[in-house]
């Protein structure tokens, strides 16, 4: 159960077993082999009125494409880390309870004036087996990680506009260091020894060999989920923004409330949080952690998500596992949370209900909308991730304008 102060250390538990037994019980292909490590992320639904906890959505994976790898027609996965894999099949639980509604089944929304709201009694927890990437990652290596921010410097701009500035850590002893690089137009990491290898409060770039990605760190990810909401534009067009209420952290790995608050609350005084989450560590760690007898990452990443027909794929490289050289390049064999699938889902819950589809397109021909036009007409959410850019982020990875392309929607 949660009380006013939040998540009790049995609940905590909870949700964590539950996310790792359900890891454990999918099949074995796509998961760490010898030597072999993976993160793994779920979001896991708190309904308060029975008390009940279900996890509706899973990801593995650390693994992110390059630039030059990006696929214009939106069949190809950019980034397949945990995080997002359950971000992802998130976004196809909420389209599938939008449906429900919509033809009259148990939902966990509801409908007023046209737009769907979710129920009061249900809130949603993030877990993970570790800090994302990213900001949230550097800690303190000083035995007391849960305490570090004690030791770090907290000498920020008397500007309260100015968000997190790029302070060097003041610590005694190194710090855990995250693989994610400063953005190309920003000021980057001295890389000098110990504790002043990295800048704090920077928007940062996925790590990777060879051609570089521009996928930004999980942290950065999360922490605009938890200032918009993790639906996205297209989902705005169809519900409130849906909230993450608790992360919810494995054992075993570095740990830091006082990081995560700073990475992902940024602790911005210029833009109101709808809902600040709270932060909390497990006393149960995930079997596959990254430690020194698992030297490798696993190649691939696996979603499953709660959806009336449960859904179970595995990604290597952004593509759906198994797929031949020759079907790499169709659309109907790409991931089921590729921008391709989600658009051609969110097409489907328009043909539903005709008064939907008016509100949000008019009188005009949905097939003839492209990906990136649909999303641009998504005016208050893309109003408010303006505002968080220029008064939380100061900055963001920019991405070439490639996405336009149309899905059939017949």
């Amino acid at each position: 159960m949660t009380t006013s102060a939040g998540l009790t250390s049995e609940l905590i538990d909870q949700i964590s077993k539950s996310c790792i037994d359900l890891f454990n019980k999918l099949p074995k292909t796509g998961k760490p082999v010898d030597k072999e490590w993976t993160v793994l992320s779920c979001i896991v639904q708190y309904d308060k009125l029975c008390d009940k906890i279900q996890v509706v959505s899973l990801g593995t994976g650390s693994k992110c494409i390059g630039a030059t790898k990006m696929c214009p027609k939106g069949g190809i996965l950019n980034d397949s880390h945990a995080e997002i894999f359950a971000r992802r099949g998130f976004l196809l639980y909420l389209y599938d309870n939008i449906r429900k509604n919509i033809k009259n089944k148990p939902s966990i929304f509801r409908l007023c004036e046209g737009v769907f709201k979710l129920k009061e009694n249900i809130e949603f927890v993030f877990y993970s087996s570790q800090l994302p990437c990213g900001d949230a990652s550097i800690i303190a290596k000083n035995g007391h990680e849960e305490h570090y921010g004690d030791i770090l410097e907290h000498n920020f701009s008397s500007d309260v506009c100015s968000g997190i500035p790029c302070k060097k850590m003041k610590m005694e002893e190194d710090i855990h260091r995250t693989g994610a690089k400063c953005l190309p137009q920003s000021e980057q990491d001295p890389q000098e020894s110990g504790i002043n290898y990295h800048l704090l409060g920077q928007v940062r770039t996925k790590p990777g060999r060879g051609d570089r990605t521009l996928s930004v760190s999980c942290s950065d990810k999360m922490s605009k989920w938890v200032h918009l909401g993790i639906q996205g534009s297209l989902l705005s067009l169809l519900c409130d923004p849906v909230y993450l209420k608790y992360f919810v952290f494995g054992a075993q790995v570095p740990y830091s409330k006082e990081t995560l608050e700073r990475a992902l609350l940024r602790h911005s005084t210029c833009y109101t949080l709808s809902v600040i989450p709270k932060f909390y560590q497990s006393s149960l760690s995930f079997g596959n952690i990254r430690h020194e007898h698992n030297t490798r990452p696993a190649p691939g990443s696996i979603f499953w998500v709660n959806t009336e027909h449960k859904m179970h794929e595995v990604a290597v490289q952004g593509k759906k596992l198994g797929i031949t050289k020759k079907g790499a390049n169709s659309l109907n064999s790409s991931l089921g949370i590729s921008k391709y699938n989600l658009y051609k889902t969110f097409f489907d819950i328009l043909n539903l209900d005709d008064n939907i589809r008016e509100r949000i397109v008019g009188n005009d021909d949905t097939v003839n909308i492209s990906y990136n036009n649909m999303k641009g007409k998504s005016k208050k959410y893309l109003e408010n991730w303006l505002l968080v850019k220029e008064k939380v982020f100061k900055t963001w990875t920019v991405k070439p304008d490639i996405w336009n392309f149309y899905v059939n929607a017949a």
